[in-house]
């Protein structure tokens, strides 16, 4: 029999539904423990438990079960006659059925912020995990909203020519045509039914109309006292409303003691690959490598994944002595906006936001002949290529970070970098020809 617990409640329940492994780790997190801790408390092993997480077991044993159903130790209350996970509750996109990878604590902070800010943005290059982020922390937080959770795609709006009116009234079209599906209201859009809603409203890939989202939120949360939103966006729309948390690429330092498969990029790109795959057993012998290509990916988890799929055709030795490029990095996976799926379009979705002045400061990046630069390389550059009537490049650098498309060196203060394979796709759509999009929305515009 194939196990399948769709909720903390199943899980402990009799019966025995499916099994799903993204459940123990959303347990495990929910309780803000490691796998170590969870180990510890179970008497299961960490292996086991990594096994269990990352799905390479299909069909646990009963007694695993059993060690684990103790060790989370919910009530027994809940055990019986418990419904499913009210999917009544959640309208939009759902949230991933694979365990999460990364540090529980850093995703307990921000379940907490969501719970206590009407407005928190999910921040990042993309490719990152945003939205991976904000659907885990909505599933997590979820019953603390009695309307549950509305998910509202945006990436696909469109924005050419709108106005901040229009694309707010585009916005709100498209909240309150969900929020109308399903509802056990007649007609929700009353100020009386709006003004008693509680639920967390998620607004996911927002970057490109930044002016009509934050219009359409202030209106949704005038309108809707109990609403809490959570946007997902690859720059900084606010500084002055709710709280802003930048999600990060994946950590690919090895702790002490740790093995390499622990490692979150590592342990991100096996759970892609799949215990089932010809290549799993391979790879388990190829550890250094997939931690050398996870370095060259900059830990972002998008491109781990692509880098995962291209595995179906090219050897991971092969990857690393040619590349990885960007063309080797894309997926066929339709449920994927156009720009997510591949690593071309998903740079030039960024640059796209720019404005022309701030796409010749990014050429005139690439074009440098250091990966790493400090700013005074760029002037020399503007100095030696003459500036003609653009501004002064100093105005516009911040913008490029807001972007993630330019990064800051950690280790080093004022020193930057562009971004993994930015100054490849600068290059090849070259610097003497205009860039697409340039009558789209821009910085600086």
């Amino acid at each position: 029999m194939t196990l399948n617990y769709s909720d903390e409640r199943t899980l402990l329940g009799g019966q025995l539904p499916a099994w799903n492994s993204r459940l123990i780790a959303t347990l495990r997190i929910q309780r803000g423990w490691t796998q170590e801790e969870l180990a510890e408390y179970s008497g299961l092993s960490v292996r086991t438990i990594r096994n269990l997480e990352l799905g390479r077991v299909q069909n646990p044993r009963r007694s695993s079960v059993d060690l684990l159903v103790t060790a989370l130790g919910v009530a027994d209350e809940q055990r019986h006659g418990a419904e499913h996970l009210d999917h009544a509750r959640w309208r939009g996109l759902p949230a991933a059925n694979s365990a999460l990878v990364g540090s529980p604590s850093v995703h307990q902070q921000l379940a907490n912020t969501v719970r206590t800010n009407r407005l928190t943005t999910f921040l990042g290059p993309g490719g990152v995990g945003k939205t991976r982020m904000a659907l885990s922390v909505a599933a997590q937080i979820s019953h603390f909203f009695r309307d549950g959770v509305e998910v509202v795609e945006l990436g696909d709006l469109r924005t050419e020519h709108d106005s901040v009116e229009e694309q707010a009234a585009a916005v709100l079209h498209r909240v309150r045509r969900q929020l109308s599906r399903g509802r056990p209201v007649a007609q929700p859009g009353t100020a009386e039914i709006e003004a008693e809603t509680n639920m967390l409203l998620v607004l996911d890939n927002a970057e490109h109309i930044p002016a009509g989202v934050m219009a359409a939120t202030r209106e949704l949360q005038a309108t809707f006292s109990g609403v809490h939103i959570l946007i997902t966006a690859r720059r900084r729309l606010t500084e002055r409303l709710g709280a802003n948390r930048e999600i990060h690429p994946l950590p690919l330092e090895q702790a002490p003691g740790e093995p390499l498969s622990g490692v979150p990029a590592v342990e991100l790109f096996l759970q892609h690959v799949g215990a089932e795959s010809q290549a799993a057993a391979e790879l388990e012998k190829d550890l250094p490598l997939i931690a050398e290509l996870c370095r060259r990916l900059g830990g972002i988890p998008r491109y781990i994944e692509f880098a995962a799929e291209c595995l179906r055709a090219i050897p991971i030795r092969l990857m690393l002595s040619y590349g990885p490029t960007p063309e080797m990095l894309w997926s066929n996976d339709h449920a994927l906006l156009r720009h997510q799926r591949s690593v071309t379009d998903s740079i030039r979705w960024s640059i796209d936001l720019l404005s022309d002045d701030h796409r010749l400061l990014l050429e005139r990046i690439a074009a440098l002949p250091t990966r790493r630069f400090v700013l005074d390389a760029i002037t020399a550059e503007y100095d030696r290529l003459g500036r003609g009537t653009s501004p002064n490049p100093l105005t516009l650098v911040s913008d490029l970070l807001d972007t993630s498309l330019l990064l800051p060196d950690p280790a080093h203060h004022y020193h930057y970098r562009l971004a993994p394979f930015v100054a490849e796709v600068v290059r090849r759509l070259g610097a003497d020809r205009p860039m697409p999009g340039s009558g789209g929305p821009a910085i600086g515009r």
